[in-house]
C-alpha cells in the first residue's frame, strides 16, 4: 500500500470526539456497487481530495446506477461536494422564501394575525350531541342573519345601562371563625369592593341601576355589589325584627310549611298548586314575607357595620333554606355554611361594570363590534390606571392575616393571560438554547450548531407551507405548537446521528480516499437509520387520525409532516453544512470558526488519513463516551448476572407501573388552566369547589327546539374547512299553532314547578328558572306591550284567550322582538337579544320554537367531569322525551335538546379521548414493529423492540397515576402520542443491532459503539429541554414537559438496558443471508 509521510505534528482530527468504529469490512454500498479497496495513495488536494488518485475499480463487477456513480459514491453527494457553498445558500433562501410565502399566504390573511383555529366547536360531526347541537346553534345563526334588522338596531342604548364587565373577588378565611366571625375580616373584604365604591369617579364607569324610579333632580345610582356583605353594612337594621324572623323559622316545621305557601301568599304565583290552607297559616306566612321583605330591602351596603354581626350571619343561615329570600344571601356563603354551622370560610363577590360610557344609538352588527371593542380597550385602560394598583395591594396575601384575597376582572384577564402564555414562551426558549450549546458541544462547532439549530426551527414553518399551502388543510390546531418541542428533541437527535458517524468514517482508512467516499458512508450510514426512526414516528403521529377530532388529527398531521421535513433538511441542508465545514472549519480553531476562513490544503480527510497511514487504527485515541459505551457498557451488559439484574428489576418495576396503569380512570374534577399554586387557578378552584349552585350563579342553558331537523353534514371535512360544519335543516311540517302554543307553556309551567326538577333545574325566587317566550308574547298579544310586567309574571294572561294566530306573526313578531322583557333584572334587555335562541323568527316566519332550562349544576364554564355532566344529560333527555311526547304532535318534529355552551359534546370528547388514547398508542406499536420487520426482516428484533415501547407506555402511565393524575382530555392527547415519542431509541439499537456483523456480542458491542453516545446525546437533549416546562403556569406545557421527560428517561432506559440485555440473553442467531424470520 502506498503512503504518504504524515507531518510530525499531525493527529487525528477528532482525537477525542470521534464515536468508535464500525466493522472495517462492512459494506453500505449499493449490491451492484464493489468494496472500495484500502491503500490508495493520498496527495495534496486544493479542495475536497479532487487530484486524489481515483480507486481502482473493477469496471466488470461495478455499474454506474441511477443513484451511484462507477466508484459506488452517491451521485448526490458528488453533486453536493462540488458545490457546496451554493447549495447550502441555495436551501437557506428555499427555507426563507417559504416562511415568507407562509406569511403572506397565511399569516396576513389569519383573523387579527392569529394562524390557530379556535379551539371551539371540537367534536365528533357523527355523534349524536354534535348533531344536535349544530341543528340548534346553525339554525340560529341562519335566523338571525336574515332578519330585516337586528333586534337594537337603531335603538337609543342608555348610558352604563349594560354590563361590560364584572371584577369578581374571591375571599379564603386563614382563622378557625371563618370569614365572618370577626368584625377584622369582615372589615377586610369590604376594602375590596371600596376601592371601587369610595371613588367618586367609579359612578362614570359602574352599572347605573335603572330599575328605581329617578325622584326629580337626581341620578341614577351604582347598582350595589353582588356580595352577602351588603346585610352586614345595611342602612338600617332592626335587630327585634331580625330575632322575630330568626325564631319563627327555627320553629320545627315553619321552614317547610313557608315554603311550600310563600310562592302563592307572598308573589301570588301558581295559587292552584296550594292545597287548601287554613286562613291563620295564609296570615302568618304573609307577615312572615313581610317583615323578611322589610329586612332585606335595606341591604345596601350604604350604613355601618351592624354590631350585632352575629345575629346578620345566624338570620343568613335560615334564609339560604327559604327558597323565596335564598336567592338574597345564598351567593356569598360556602357550601359547608348552614345553622348547625356559621362558619363560611370561602365567599365572594362581583362588582359591575357599565357601558355604554356615553348614550348613543345601535348600530349595524359590525359597527357593534368595533365600538364594543374600542369601548373594552377604553375600560381597560381606566381600571390599569385608577384601580389595579389598589387591588393588588388588597390581594397581596401580606394586607390581612385573617383572609387571602384574590380577584379577576374580565377587562384585564386578557393581560393576564398573555402574560402568562410570555412567561411560559421564556421558559421554552431556555429549551431551546441548552439544545443548541448542547448541539455546540457534540459538534466542537458554533457554524454546525447554528445550522442546526436553524434547520429546527426551519422544520416548522416549512411544514407549516406544506400542511396549509400544499395539502390546504386549513385546521391548525393549538396543539400544532407542541411540534416545536417534538422537532427539537427528534432533530437534535438525528443531527448527533449523522454527525457522530461523520466522526466515525475518519477512522476508517477505506473511507479516506476522498470526500466523496467519505461522505457517501456517512449518508447511507445515517440516512437509512434515519429513514427507519422517521417513518416510525410519522407513522405513529399519523395514529391520531382514527380520532374523530379534528384538533388531534390536524396535531398528528402536521407533527408527521414537520418531522418528515426535519429529516429532509438534516440529510441537505445539514450534510451540505458539514461538507462546508470540513472544507473550511473543521481543526482550525479550538472553539470553531465563525467566519469563512478559505478551503483548508490539506483537508481534514487527507490529515486523517496521514495519520491513519502513519501509525495505524488502534493507536488511534478515541473520544471517552464512545469508548465508555462500547467497552464498558457492553461489557457490562455481557455479564449473564447483570442482565438477570436488569431483567428482574424491569420485570418488578413493569409490574408495578402496570398496577398503578390500571387504576386510571377520568377525571371526576373539573380540569385546570394554571398551576394550582397561580392566584387565578386557586380562585377558580375555589368558585368551582367551594361554593353550592347559588340564585345569581349563571347556569347552563338545556334547550328544547321544534321544527328543527338534523343537520346536513354532507361536504364536511373540518381539516380543510374548519368555518363549515354543514346547512341547517327545518321541518316544512312544523306548526306553531294555538295547540302548539299551548303545549310550549305547559311545558314551561311543569319545568318551573315540578318538584322532581328541583335539583336539575336552578331556582330562582322560588321557580325553576326557565326561558318561555311564549308568556311574554302571550301578553303582548293580548295589551299590545308589555308596560305591565306584574301581569305577565303572575300569568293574568292565562284567564283569557291568549294564544297567537299563526297567521298574525309577521305583524306582532316585530314590535315584540323590540319589547323590552319583564324578566329581565335590570329592565333594559330585549325580548329579541333574551330569547335570542329560543325564538326562531326570520323576519318573515318562525322556523322554530324553544324552551330553555338553566342546570342546577353545570354552568357555562370550566371543563367539568365527564361523569357528573353525563349524569346531567341524562335527566335533561329524559324531560326531552316526555315533552317530545305530547309537542311531537301539536308542532310536528322531533325535539332537538342540546346546550350552546358545548357541554355535551364535551362529554362526548371526554370518552373519545379516553378511546383515542387507548387506540392510537396501540396502533402506533403496531406500525412501530411493522416498519421494524420491513427494515431488519428479523422477527424477534422487531417483536422486542415493540415491547419495549408498550412497556414505556405502561410505565409513563403508571407515574402518571403516581403523581395524583386523572385521564383528563391533556393526559388522553399525551398518552395518544407516546408511541410517537418513545420509538426512536429502540429503533436506533434495534437498526445497528441487526446491520452488525458477527455474533450477539460483537453485535451489541457494535451496536453500542456505534449509536451508544448517539442516543446518549438524544436523550439529553429532550430530558433537560423538558425541566424549563415543568415551571409552566399553563398545565398543558406543564404536564407537557412531564410527560416528554418521562417518556423520553422511559425509552433510553429500556432499550438500553431492558432491550439490550434480552438480546444479549436470548442469544438468537441471525442468517447473514436470505429469509431471516
Amino acid at each position: 500500500m502506498a503512503k504518504t509521510s504524515p507531518e510530525s505534528s499531525v493527529s487525528p482530527i477528532h482525537d477525542l470526539e470521534g464515536v468508535p468504529s464500525y466493522d472495517a469490512d462492512e459494506q453500505f454500498f449499493d449490491n451492484d456497487a464493489a468494496t472500495v479497496e484500502h491503500g490508495v495513495a493520498v496527495t495534496s488536494s486544493e479542495e475536497s481530495g479532487s487530484n486524489i488518485k481515483p480507486m481502482e475499480v473493477d469496471d466488470a463487477e461495478r455499474k454506474a446506477t441511477m443513484w451511484s456513480d462507477e466508484r459506488g459514491n452517491l451521485k448526490a453527494v458528488n453533486f453536493v461536494i462540488r458545490a457546496p457553498c451554493k447549495i447550502f445558500i441555495l436551501l437557506i433562501v428555499f427555507c426563507l422564501a417559504l416562511s415568507f410565502l407562509l406569511n403572506v399566504l397565511v399569516f396576513r390573511k389569519a383573523e387579527n394575525g392569529n394562524p390557530f383555529t379556535p379551539p371551539s366547536n371540537e367534536f365528533d360531526l357523527k355523534d349524536v350531541r354534535s348533531i344536535q347541537y349544530d341543528s340548534l346553534r346553525l339554525a340560529k345563526d341562519q335566523v338571525s342573519a336574515n332578519r330585516k334588522v337586528t333586534e337594537l338596531e337603531g335603538q337609543t342604548i342608555s348610558k352604563q345601562s349594560e354590563t361590560s364587565a364584572i371584577a369578581y373577588w374571591v375571599f379564603e378565611g386563614e382563622t378557625p371563625t371563618g370569614l365572618f366571625g370577626t368584625e377584622e375580616s369582615i372589615q377586610a373584604m369590604k376594602n375590596a369592593y371600596d376601592i371601587f365604591y369610595q371613588d367618586e369617579s367609579f359612578q362614570d364607569y359602574c352599572l347605573l341601576d335603572y330599575r328605581t324610579p329617578l325622584a326629580n333632580g337626581t341620578e341614577r345610582q351604582c347598582n350595589a355589589p353582588l356580595t352577602p356583605l351588603l346585610m352586614y353594612y345595611p342602612s338600617e337594621w332592626d335587630e327585634e325584627k331580625a330575632a322575630a324572623v330568626i325564631e319563627e323559622l327555627k320553629a320545627p316545621g315553619n321552614l317547610d310549611k313557608f315554603n311550600s305557601l310563600a310562592l302563592c301568599i307572598v308573589q301570588g304565583l301558581y295559587c292552584e298548586l296550594v292545597e287548601d290552607v287554613a286562613l291563620q297559616d295564609k296570615i302568618w306566612a304573609g307577615m312572615l314575607g313581610k317583615n323578611i321583605s322589610d329586612i332585606t330591602s335595606k341591604w345596601d351596603m350604604k350604613g355601618d357595620l351592624v354590631s350585632n354581626f352575629t345575629q346578620v350571619t345566624e338570620l343568613a343561615s335560615y334564609l339560604i333554606q327559604v327558597d323565596l329570600f335564598k336567592g338574597l344571601v345564598d351567593f356569598g356563603f360556602d357550601k359547608t355554611f348552614s345553622s348547625e354551622n356559621l362558619v363560611s370560610q370561602y365567599s365572594r363577590g362581583i362588582v359591575f361594570w357599565g357601558g355604554p360610557l356615553k348614550e348613543r344609538t345601535a348600530g349595524n352588527e359590525d359597527e357593534e363590534k368595533d365600538v364594543n371593542k374600542s369601548e373594552r380597550d377604553e375600560l381597560k385602560e381606566i381600571v390599569k390606571v385608577n384601580y389595579l394598583d389598589e387591588m393588588n395591594l388588597q390581594a397581596d396575601p401580606k394586607t390581612h392575616e385573617s383572609l387571602n384575597s384574590y380577584y379577576f376582572m374580565t377587562a384585564i384577564i386578557g393581560d393576564t393571560i398573555i402574560s402568562i402564555v410570555t412567561q411560559d414562551a421564556l421558559l421554552a426558549i431556555f429549551s431551546f438554547i441548552f439544545v443548541f450549546f448542547w448541539i455546540r458541544i457534540n459538534t466542537q462547532s458554533w457554524f454546525l450548531a447554528f445550522v442546526g439549530l436553524f434547520e429546527i426551527f426551519f422544520s416548522i414553518p416549512v411544514a407549516w407551507f406544506i400542511f396549509t399551502v400544499v395539502f390546504q388543510i386549513q385546521y391548525f390546531s393549538t396543539l400544532n405548537s407542541l411540534a416545536i418541542f417534538v422537532v427539537a428533541a427528534i432533530g437534535a437527535d438525528d443531527i448527533f446521528i449523522f454527525m457522530d458517524a461523520y466522526k466515525q468514517s475518519q477512522y476508517h482508512p477505506e473511507l479516506l480516499g476522498d470526500l466523496a467516499t467519505r461522505m457517501s458512508w456517512v449518508y447511507r450510514r445515517t440516512g437509512v437509520a434515519m429513514a427507519i426512526t422517521s417513518a416510525t414516528t410519522c407513522a405513529a403521529f399519523l395514529c391520531t387520525l382514527i380520532t374523530p377530532l379534528p384538533g388531534v388529527q390536524s396535531f398528528g398531521v402536521f407533527a408527521a409532516v414537520v418531522i418528515f421535513i426535519d429529516y429532509v433538511l438534516v440529510m441537505s441542508l445539514f450534510c451540505t453544512a458539514v461538507v462546508i465545514y470540513h472544507q473550511r472549519f473543521e481543526g482550525r480553531s479550538k472553539f470553531g470558526c465563525c467566519c469563512p476562513c478559505g478551503v483548508q490544503n490539506p483537508t481534514p480527510t487527507e490529515k486523517a488519513k496521514a495519520v491513519l497511514d502513519a501509525i495505524g487504527d488502534d493507536a488511534v485515541k478515541r473520544d471517552r463516551v464512545s469508548e465508555f459505551f462500547r467497552n464498558k457498557v457492553a461489557k457490562f451488559i455481557e455479564v449473564p448476572l447483570h442482565r438477570i439484574f436488569f431483567l428482574v428489576v424491569f420485570g418488578i418495576w413493569t409490574g408495578v407501573a402496570i398496577w398503578q396503569a390500571l387504576k386510571l380512570e377520568a377525571t371526576k374534577e373539573n380540569e385546570q388552566f394554571l398551576s394550582e399554586n397561580h392566584p387565578l387557578q386557586k380562585s377558580i378552584t375555589i368558585l368551582n369547589e367551594q361554593f353550592p349552585t347559588a340564585n345569581d350563579d349563571i347556569g347552563l342553558k338545556v334547550y328544547y327546539a321544534w321544527g328543527i331537523d338534523e343537520v346536513n353534514r354532507d361536504g364536511v371535512n373540518r381539516l380543510l374547512d374548519p368555518e363549515y360544519f354543514g346547512v341547517p335543516q327545518y321541518i316544512s311540517e312544523f306548526d306553531f299553532n294555538q295547540q302548539c302554543q299551548t303545549d310550549l307553556l305547559n311545558l314551561c309551567d311543569d319545568l318551573k314547578t315540578n318538584q322532581d326538577y328541583r335539583e336539575l333545574i336552578k331556582r330562582r325566587d322560588g321557580l325553576g328558572a326557565v326561558y318561555c317566550f311564549v308568556e311574554e308574547l302571550a301578553a303582548y298579544n293580548l295589551k299590545g306591550n308589555l308596560d305591565d310586567c306584574e301581569y305577565v309574571k303572575r300569568g293574568g294572561f292565562k284567564n283569557e284567550t291568549w294564544q297567537v294566530d299563526p297567521a298574525d306573526l309577521v305583524d306582532i313578531m316585530p314590535g315584540f322582538m323590540q319589547a323590552k322583557s319583564c324578566f329581565d333584572d335590570e329592565g333594559v334587555e330585549t325580548i329579541g337579544a333574551r330569547y335570542l335562541t329560543e325564538i326562531g323568527w326570520n323576519g318573515n316566519e318562525l322556523k322554530y320554537a324553544a324552551v330553555a332550562a338553566e342546570s342546577n349544576v353545570l354552568d357555562p364554564f370550566g371543563q367539568d367531569a365527564e361523569s357528573v355532566t353525563r349524569k346531567e344529560y341524562d335527566q335533561f333527555l329524559e324531560i326531552a322525551t316526555e315533552a317530545n311526547r305530547i309537542l311531537t304532535q301539536s308542532c310536528s318534529g322531533n325535539v332537538v335538546m342540546t346546550d350552546l355552551d358545548e357541554k355535551f359534546v364535551f362529554m362526548n370528547n371526554q370518552n373519545i379521548y379516553v378511546q383515542s388514547a387507548l387506540q392510537s398508542s396501540l396502533l402506533g406499536v403496531a406500525i412501530a414493529f411493522v416498519v421494524l420487520m420491513i427494515s431488519t426482516h428479523v422477527f424477534h428484533i422487531a417483536l422486542f423492540a415493540s415491547i419495549s415501547i408498550i412497556c414505556v407506555l405502561i410505565s409513563v402511565v403508571g407515574v402518571m397515576v403516581m403523581l395524583g393524575w386523572s385521564l383528563g382530555s391533556i393526559e388522553s392527547i399525551l398518552i395518544a402520542i407516546i408511541a410517537g415519542f418513545s420509538v426512536d431509541y429502540v429503533v436506533h439499537l434495534a437498526h445497528a443491532y441487526e446491520i452488525a456483523k458477527g455474533d450477539t456480542h460483537q453485535r451489541i458491542t457494535e451496536a453500542f459503539g456505534d449509536l451508544g453516545i448517539s442516543v446518549f446525546n438524544g436523550m439529553i437533549t429532550s430530558v433537560v429541554a423538558s425541566i424549563p416546562l415543568f415551571f409552566c403556569q399553563l398545565q398543558f406545557f406543564a404536564k407537557f414537559g412531564t410527560f416528554l421527560c418521562l417518556t423520553i428517561a422511559f425509552s433510553w432506559l429500556y432499550a438500553n438496558f431492558w432491550y439490550m440485555s434480552l438480546l444479549a440473553t436470548l442469544k438468537i442467531p441471525l442468517k447473514e443471508q436470505g429469509c431471516r424470520l
